[in-house]
Formats: structure tokens, C-alpha cells, sequence
């Protein structure tokens, strides 16, 4: 679990790096994809994930932080749609992450070589919250 939470976390410093965050009063909402082939065998097989280069994943995660101190993970109701250009339109379906004080939601999404991905990404604190909403695209390659 701890290898998990390592390439998540290096996942989401670079996703915050790369602007990949958005803030929503106090919360903020982070977001980023990757290849499922960076997960090892033995991770991917705990969480029931498969490794190939046809399949990458989503990673979603919701903090708070207050001036000067690390971000607090938030527990969140999470859902996602991935569209390509053609409008096809899937669902994704995640899985919770909890190792530690770490909350993040992984969901497995199928690519092709040279494809171009819209998602929306939608996420609340509890079901009677504003939902905090972010829409991007990726251009995905199989090697």
C-alpha cells in the first residue's frame, strides 16, 4: 500500500504543478491521469486494477488547507464521465484509497493510440453540498 500511496502522492505533486488543482471556496479539488502500467503488479492486483498500455487511470483527490499548514485530505462523493470525439460518452467507477491519513479515488479508463479525452469531473463533500465541477482533455498515446 505504501508504493500506492507514493506514486499517487508524486502523481498529485505533479498534477499540482501542472496546475492541475482547483480551488472551490476551501476546498481544492485535484485531478490527473496516468497510466495504469505505472501502478506495480502487486498494487494493481490488490485494488482489483489492470495494468496495460490500453488503460490509464484517473486520479482525483479533495483537500483543504489552512495558511500555513500541510493540506487535510476530505472525504468526497466522486463521479466522472470521459467523452472522445465522437461523443461517446462513459461513466467512470472508482475506488477509494485510504492508507493513512491519504484519501484518493482511482477510476480505470480505457485509451487508444492518438486519442484526444474530455472528462468532467464532479466531486462533493456530502450529498447535500455544491458539487465542485472541473471539465479537461487529454491526448493519449500507446506505445
Amino acid at each position: 500500500m505504501k508504493w500506492l500511496c507514493a506514486i499517487v502522492s508524486a502523481l498529485l505533486m505533479s498534477a499540482v504543478q501542472a496546475d492541475q488543482v482547483t480551488q472551490f471556496g476551501q476546498y481544492q479539488l485535484h485531478y490527473n491521469t496516468f497510466e495504469s502500467t505505472f501502478l506495480t503488479p502487486e498494487i494493481a492486483h490488490q485494488y482489483g486494477l489492470t495494468r496495460t498500455k490500453g488503460q490509464a487511470l484517473l486520479n482525483v483527490a479533495v483537500t483543504t488547507q489552512a495558511a500555513g499548514e500541510l493540506p487535510q485530505p476530505q472525504r468526497a462523493i466522486v463521479s466522472a464521465q470521459v467523452t472522445n470525439l465522437l461523443g461517446q460518452i462513459v461513466t467512470l467507477s472508482f475506488i477509494t484509497i485510504e492508507e493513512g491519513d491519504s484519501i484518493y479515488y482511482l477510476a480505470p479508463f480505457t485509451k487508444t493510440d492518438d486519442e484526444i479525452l474530455k472528462f468532467t469531473v464532479e466531486a462533493k463533500t456530502s450529498a447535500d453540498s455544491t458539487p465542485m465541477t472541473v471539465n479537461f482533455q487529454r491526448h493519449f498515446y500507446v506505445d
